[in-house]
């Protein structure tokens, strides 16, 4: 096989993965949305809130997240999707600490 063949097969197969990986795309202002109501939390980094967002977006789809957003708050914080998200947001706790040994508050 020759070098530009392989490479063609490459390039294909990380077009075709990432594809599969992502949703249909999120409306323009979700992540703004997002990144400022994260960043407003007590201790919160921005490294942290877009490790986050970039695990959302890569995993959950756009109608769910709307979804999640359109129900009442004891609702929404009781739905399976917020303990996804708040797995991520532990994931991402332990990948970007808090330096300023201020602890962000548990999910309500």
């Amino acid at each position: 096989m020759s070098a530009m063949r392989i490479a063609l097969s490459v390039l294909v197969f990380l077009t075709l993965a990432a594809c599969e990986r992502r949703p249909a795309g999120y409306p323009p202002g979700y992540e703004t949305n997002f990144m400022t109501a994260c960043q407003a939390q007590p201790g919160a980094i921005a490294e942290r809130c877009a490790c986050i967002w970039d695990r959302i977006e890569a995993d959950v789809a756009p109608d769910d997240f709307r979804a999640l957003e359109a129900l009442p708050g004891p609702q929404r914080q009781a739905h399976p999707l917020m303990q996804q998200i708040e797995g991520y947001r532990q994931a991402c706790l332990a990948a970007f600490p808090v330096e300023t040994g201020v602890e962000l508050p548990p999910p309500p």
